[in-house]
């Protein structure tokens, strides 16, 4: 009886603990876009106490839920901020072991609370293995923002009151469209990028990490700007204007539709750019070992210009397996600089003389996209086979004219002008292969070939009183440079991901022949040059809580100067300071560690970064003294391969929405680079860099929202230079009008202060020079965006495509602790 006893209790107890270990699964998507949705809530009650929940959790970042429940009948409510409330009866059988109850589809709504009404949204941030996403089309703000103001919000991107944009408190980084680096942006970012407007944007990608698959890039980072690609049945678009106090202007309009199986999106935008007169002051101390000199320089400069663009995607699907992509996007831009700059010099050279310049710089790009994509029977297995023509001019050209001469190389009355005709073409095939081998393993392999032509052919004249003021050619002046480039890579990735843990590890081979022919009043030679790089990548992400993920990342990047900085093109406007590029550069490697935690909710966004890098022949910017055409004392500028760079920087996001009509966002980093020359050991520079940028917005009754930034941002570190502080502010409203679709929008930027000023010092061997701008930046911008249409159902886009990232692209000043450009204006 005993035995008995015992073996009735034991089988209860089997029962009991098999009862209560049944596992209910399944994933939250929106209906909408059938995109998951992170941290929702979800609540468990049993159908006979519908009003008790006895469970509630979250959702994981990819929008799946797991809970364990008895044998019974259950109601599952799903919330999220945003969407319309949802329940789901389910039914849990006994001997089960798992129920799955699929993919639950929320709808977007509305609350109306008395008069004041409030659109709720998602979480703007999504963390994963790799990079940071902020979802650019559920910020309320992207109906009347710039692409550019809506970078200002992005964790770990700032844009200072110059629009120059920084990524972790470091301008070595690159800016895509579409995952393509064209130079429709690269050539001129915070222009293009005012110029779009914010709600043709999906999303923006902050890729921290970049995998094997990218192009063996030597930056910190990418910033990846997506466009909606929705493309729905019927139509939709919107079309915008604005203009500001300083003379500018600009239109934009954006457009997507639908019929069948044919998909179009299309953006494009004019701009025109007038900035009041700026003022320069250029002091330079030669000391020995150099003869003891002082120049003087005060200038004042006026800047202005436009551009078009546009971006075209058209797509074809001719059944749910097969997608073809076709994209047409051209930038054209023109920009021009009127100066006029007096000059006073005493000491060993003892001149003056007034020199009145204008120049004028023609930038762009024109590319052709083709992507075929083929989908499997196994989900996310693709296979995708792309090709992309680019072509790149880079045409500038300047005169000048010197009067009031006093002892200088150049008579009263004496001109000269220079024609460069600069620019390149690329052709870039490449097949992608992506596989998950299981729920948890997946794999990446693809191959790629770029062919890149670049040719500088320099025009250099003066007017020759003493031939009837004809213009004669100047050939000791003469610089150009033809250059081709091969590279051929391969690479292959690894994916795994089981619960709160996941990692991707990588590796690239690259492979580059490159031919620079370089022709000069001195020498013509050729030189040809072969090498091959392994570039291993990994990143580990560990999720902490449902909100919350720590990651870990390692990459080791190349970077090839590009044509701005082999071009030895020598720009002599200002025949004391000239500048010219170094075909002799080599590719530069640099190491990248980062540690990261991040905390993504609907109401608190938090994202900590810790990182380190390190760079061994970084490209640095590089000024010294020297004659230049039988002139003594003249500025070089230009770039070598003597740079021996480290940083460490911690940086910091912050969003937090206390209540639904407010929102404050913060972005800030502190860092220290050292920077050691490797060719002169006196030849050093070390500190503290630090920014801050914070932002307010209040969204009030009546369709009204006010906005208020604010960004301080301290000295920048280079080799040889170093940069003071400074500080901008700006505040904007915006009303809605006929049921939203018409938004007036009314910016100001530091409306109490007229000027702002920056002070940049550069030291070298025998010299100190220091340089004020004093830039107009009160300024008043009034724009106006009117959205229309009306869709139904989405078609696909392809999801790899053609990305050239390898490349050094134009600027005019060295980056922080790696050697690229400043990405500004």
């Amino acid at each position: 009886m005993k035995e008995t006893l015992l073996s009735l209790i034991l089988l209860l107890a089997t029962f009991v603990v098999y009862a209560e270990d049944v596992t209910v699964k399944g994933k939250l998507v929106s209906a909408s876009d059938k995109q998951p949705l992170p941290y929702a809530t979800v609540s468990v009650a049993s159908k006979t106490i519908p009003d008790q929940a006895i469970r509630k959790f979250a959702t994981d970042e990819s929008g799946i839920f797991s809970t364990t429940l008895k044998a019974g009948d259950y109601i599952f409510t799903f919330h999220f901020v945003g969407m319309n409330i949802i329940n789901r009866n389910v039914e849990i059988k006994d001997g089960e072991s798992l129920v799955n109850i699929g993919q639950i589809e929320m709808l977007e709504s509305s609350t109306e609370l008395a008069e004041i009404r409030v659109t709720a949204q998602r979480p703007l941030v999504k963390v994963e293995i790799d990079k940071l996403t902020y979802s650019a089309k559920d910020d309320p703000e992207s109906s009347t923002s710039s692409v550019l103001d809506l970078l200002r919000k992005v964790p770990l991107v700032t844009v200072d009151g110059e629009d120059n944009i920084q990524l972790k408190g470091s301008s070595s980084f690159k800016i895509y469209l579409n995952g393509k680096p064209s130079n429709m942006i690269s050539n001129n970012p915070s222009q293009v990028l005012k110029s779009m407007p914010a709600n043709s944007i999906k999303d923006v990608e902050v890729i921290t990490d970049p995998g094997a698959r990218y192009d063996a890039e030597g930056v910190g980072g990418i910033i990846n700007i997506i466009t909606d690609k929705r493309v729905d049945e019927g139509y939709s678009g919107s079309a915008g204007a604005n203009g500001n106090t300083f003379g500018g202007y600009g239109g934009n309009a954006y457009l997507s539709l639908k019929y069948g199986k044919f998909g179009l999106t299309g953006n494009g935008a004019y701009f025109y750019h007038d900035r009041p007169e700026a003022e320069t002051t250029f002091t330079r101390e030669d000391i020995a070992p150099n003869p003891v000199n002082q120049l003087i320089q005060e200038g004042r400069t006026n800047n202005y210009g436009g551009g078009l663009l546009y971006n075209m995607q058209l797509s074809y699907e001719p059944d749910t397996l097969n997608l073809f992509n076709v994209s047409v996007g051209q930038f054209d831009g023109r920009f021009h600089t009127d100066s006029e700059q007096g000059t006073l010099s005493r000491g060993a050279r003892n001149y003056s003389y007034l020199l009145n310049n204008n120049s004028s710089n023609h930038f762009g790009a024109f590319t052709l996209t083709t992507d075929y994509q083929r989908t499997f029977k196994k989900k996310d297995e693709l296979l995708t086979i792309s090709y992309r023509f680019e072509r790149n001019p880079g045409d500038s050209k300047y005169e000048t004219e010197y009067s009031e001469v006093e002892d200088y190389f150049y008579s009263d009355g004496y001109r000269m002008r220079s024609i460069n005709d600069a620019g390149g073409k690329e052709h870039t095939g490449q097949v992608d292969y992506v596989n998950p081998l299981t729920s948890k393993q997946s794999i990446e392999v693809g191959l790629k070939y770029i062919y890149r032509d670049n040719s500088s052919r320099g025009d250099n004249r003066f007017l020759d009183p003493e031939n009837g003021n004809a213009w004669m050619e100047d050939l000791s002046r003469k610089n150009d440079l033809d250059h081709t480039q091969q590279i051929m890579s391969g690479y292959a990735g690894y994916g795994f991901k089981a619960g709160k843990f996941g990692f991707k590890l990588g590796l690239r081979g690259e492979n580059t022949a490159q031919k620079i022919h370089f022709m000069s009043s001195k020498v013509d030679t050729v030189v040809n040059t072969d090498f091959f790089d392994l570039v291993p990548s990994a990143a580990f992400s560990y999720q902490v809580g449902m909100t919350r993920t720590l990651r870990w990342g390692y990459n080791m990047r190349i970077s090839r100067p590009g044509i701005w900085y082999l071009n030895p093109y020598i720009n002599d406007a200002d025949p004391n300071n000239i500048q010219y590029g170094n075909p002799n550069l080599d590719a530069e490697q640099t190491h990248n560690f980062n540690l990261n935690f991040g905390s993504f909710s609907q109401k608190v966004n938090f994202n900590a970064s810790l990182s380190y890098s390190f760079t061994r022949n970084a490209i640095t910017s590089r000024v010294f003294i020297d004659e230049y055409n039988g002139r003594e004392g003249v500025t070089h500028t230009t770039y070598d391969n003597i740079g021996r760079n480290q940083s460490v920087g911690l940086d910091g996001y912050l969003s937090w929405t206390p209540m639904p009509i407010v929102r404050i966002n913060l972005n800030g980093s502190v860092g220290y680079t050292d920077i050691q020359s490797t060719e002169d050991a006196n030849i050093s520079n070390s500190g503290f860099t630090g920014l801050v940028y914070s932002g307010l917005t209040f969204t009030l009754p009546k369709d009204v929202r006010l906005t208020a930034n604010a960004g301080l941002f301290s000295s920048n570190i280079q080799l040889q230079t170093t940069q003071s502080a400074y500080y901008f502010y700006s505040f904007s409203a915006m009303k809605s009008f006929l049921n939203k679709k018409l938004d007036l929008s009314l910016n100001a930027t530091a409306p109490f202060s007229k000027y702002i000023n920056i002070d940049v010092n550069t030291t070298g061997d025998g010299f100190e020079q220091k340089m004020n701008h004093r830039n107009p930046m009160r300024t008043f911008r009034l724009s106006l965006t009117y959205r229309f249409g009306d869709l139904k159902s989405s078609v696909r886009k392809v999801k790899r495509t053609i990305t050239n990232e390898d490349l050094l692209q134009g600027g005019s000043q060295e980056g922080t602790g790696a050697g690229v450009p400043v990405t500004g204006s």
